[in-house]
């Protein structure tokens, strides 16, 4: 297909707005090219990501961590093509495909007060529910079948959503007797299917093109990939920095303090689920620390994208005053 600005950018382009292009072209790469669109390097969404977690600034240049002249995104299923040395176009293919799990089995219990009998996810913020939401985005990264799992208030789930042909899935259900934790019904999965698996809560509201994750999985390749949502809080006293000895050696007012967070998203290999226990209680730390003890990596994916766990009726008001004034991306 023919080239469009958003799969340019200058080398003097900020991180922000090469991150901010390679969303808006829904591929997750870019050429950076010079004023006559001659290839200096190539940008993708990994890029980015690994930047965010070597502490690079979002102001920062993109050429200062674009990959230099490579056309083909071995990485990513994309290719420019190339007319003496000028970019005239992008070759992309589909991608592979993806199962998905939802877990929907929980409770709910910090949020009894908004819920009442009613489950989480299946809370509603403007025309849908939570769980529609997670489930649209979801199809429209790729994925054609996903998985919900569930327990406490079963049927509600199955009369909303069904078949899943409202939000254009093909949707089965993982049915937990018993509380099974935010892993154990994986082992529950068919061992049979596509060789990546998305794993998420019913109850995360977020912006993130799911694609994205799953691209960063497998440009990595290992066996599971955590998103990792960005939380910033504000110390409301004076924090004191000594020496070994006791000696005060300064004195930070009020710090920000910021920290990557589990997001409640992970992507893994199929043959991962192995490491799931049958029909009992297991949680996604434990599977982290089981992959771990391999000798295999879990790499992260840091988000800049808005994400919110609705967890307490404080944030949850406030989700939906954001959907009523449009401040909702």
């Amino acid at each position: 297909m023919a080239v469009t600005k958003n799969f340019l950018l200058n080398p003097t382009d900020t991180l922000r707005v090469a991150m901010q292009r390679v969303s808006a072209n829904r591929e997750g790469f870019a050429a950076v090219v010079d004023a006559h669109n001659k290839l200096l390097g190539t940008f993708c969404d990994m890029d980015g990501r690994n930047a965010m977690l070597r502490g690079v600034s979002f102001d920062e240049a993109v050429e200062s961590v674009m990959a230099k002249k490579t056309t083909r995104l071995a990485r990513l299923p994309g290719e420019l093509v190339i007319d003496k040395g000028a970019v005239t176009g992008v070759s992309v293919i589909d991608r592979p495909p993806v199962d998905a799990v939802v877990m929907a089995g929980g409770k709910g219990t910090r949020l009894r007060s908004v819920t009442g009998n009613v489950p989480k996810p299946l809370l509603s913020l403007g025309s849908s529910t939570i769980l529609e939401r997670i489930m649209a985005r979801m199809a429209t990264a790729g994925v054609e079948h996903t998985w919900l799992s569930v327990n406490y208030r079963a049927a509600m789930f199955q009369r909303k959503i069904g078949d899943g042909s409202s939000v254009g899935l093909a949707v089965d259900y993982l049915r937990e007797d018993v509380p099974l934790g935010n892993a154990g019904a994986l082992s529950l999965l068919p061992k049979k299917g596509p060789s990546t698996v998305f794993i998420t809560n019913a109850d995360l509201i977020t912006g993130l093109d799911y694609q994205r994750l799953f691209d960063f999985h497998r440009c990595h390749g290992g066996p599971i990939t955590m998103a990792a949502a960005n939380f910033t809080t504000h110390v409301k006293y004076g924090v004191v920095r000594t020496t070994k000895t006791g000696v005060l050696e300064g004195m930070d007012e009020k710090p920000e303090l910021n920290f990557l967070c589990n997001a409640g998203m992970y992507v893994v290999n199929r043959d991962v689920l192995k490491l799931v226990p049958k029909r009992k209680f297991f949680q996604m730390p434990e599977l982290l620390d089981a992959v771990q003890r391999r000798g295999q990596d879990v790499h992260v994916f840091p988000m800049y994208e808005k994400w919110v766990d609705a967890g307490s009726p404080e944030e949850f008001q406030q989700v939906l005053i954001e959907f009523a004034t449009g401040v909702e991306s």
